[in-house]
């Protein structure tokens, strides 16, 4: 019994327990979810999984979300796309500037949530319309396709069967890590999130706090969709399209809290496996791929359901412990009385 109390205290143990099962049924039911190819394919999935997850976590850190996740993306990575083909910037330059436009974005949906007195659901719903109509406008439906070389090199490049994108992605998580675990900035998210009155309170600008998070989080935004162009070898308006559920599946599953105050880089990262894996088995079981959006959402219902029995089981267990030492504390009082 002490170890399932155990074990259900751990905030990774909703994520880990069904992706360890998943695995095991994976591995030996399909064999070729070991292949090469396979696991490649899988290692690019996680790492632009883990990105969009990580652009939420960054939202829910405040205990607000960013609906206009897949439209950042979208507007970032045409962006890009433009620097690249049609001004014939080096890819470097062109990525770095469709980086600042995302934290741009990130930074005009943290300042009207600031100042604006809206609530977050309402601006970041109205950005998704306008950031998606605004690379619309631009584009004018185009797609660009005819990228450097260099876009197809990075995609392809690998060490063993261990692909770069996915490096490039763990990198980021483990600066991630640093920044919510040991930085001012990713402790004043957190108080911000949990408290809001109360990190006023302390000292913390709350309106910075806030525009930093979702700059944070519009960043995250333009690394996926970078990433996205190396998959697709293109600059279009499609990337970004079902990132929405994605991004809030893979941050709940791993242990974000909806109602902030609460993140965890690792949990979202395993989360990202285990929303690959269920999207690989469909592939591999020839599942129809468009039930694949109906499991996210019952993945995140599940998800949420689960951390609220676990919250739960931990105020009753603090309730009963609160309980044990009380009788205890009465009779010392009397007696000293």
């Amino acid at each position: 019994m002490n170890k399932i109390s155990k074990l259900f205290r751990n905030d990774l143990a909703g994520v880990l327990l069904p992706l360890v099962i998943l695995f095991a049924i994976l591995m030996i039911g399909s064999p070729g979810f070991l292949s090469t190819y396979n696991v490649i394919s899988v290692l690019q999935n996680v790492a632009l999984f883990v990105l969009i997850g990580l652009a939420q976590m960054s939202a829910l850190s405040l205990g607000q979300f960013n609906l206009a996740v897949g439209a950042m993306g979208t507007l970032s990575a045409v962006m890009m796309g433009i620097f690249m083909q049609v001004f014939g910037m080096p890819v470097i330059v062109a990525v770095l500037l469709g980086l600042i436009i995302a934290m741009l974005l990130g930074a005009i949906q943290g300042l009207l949530i600031a100042r604006s007195g809206i609530s977050p659901f309402i601006i970041t719903l109205a950005l998704l319309s306008v950031f998606t109509g605004l690379a619309t406008v631009i584009t004018q439906g185009n797609t660009y396709n005819k990228l450097p070389g260099v876009i197809k090199d990075i995609n392809r490049a690998q060490f063993g069967a261990i692909p770069l994108t996915f490096i490039i992605a763990m990198i980021i998580c483990v600066l991630s890590f640093m920044i919510f675990r040991y930085t001012n900035i990713g402790r004043r998210l957190q108080a911000v999130g949990a408290n809001q009155r109360a990190a006023k309170f302390s000292g913390i600008n709350v309106e910075a706090t806030i525009i930093m998070g979702h700059v944070i989080s519009g960043l995250f935004c333009g690394i996926a969709a970078f990433i996205q162009i190396l998959k697709f070898n293109s600059a279009q308006l499609a990337i970004g399209n079902d990132w929405m559920m994605t991004s809030f599946v893979v941050a709940v599953l791993g242990g974000t809290l909806l109602s902030g105050g609460k993140v965890s880089v690792i949990g979202t990262l395993l989360g990202s496996f285990l929303i690959v894996f269920i999207n690989n088995a469909l592939g591999l079981w020839k599942v129809n791929t468009y039930a694949f959006q109906a499991i996210l959402g019952v993945v995140l219902l599940a998800a949420y359901e689960v951390d609220r029995a676990r919250v739960s089981f931990m105020k009753r267990r603090i309730i009963q412990a609160a309980e044990s030492i009380m009788p205890e504390s009465k009779t010392e009082e009397t007696g000293h009385e």
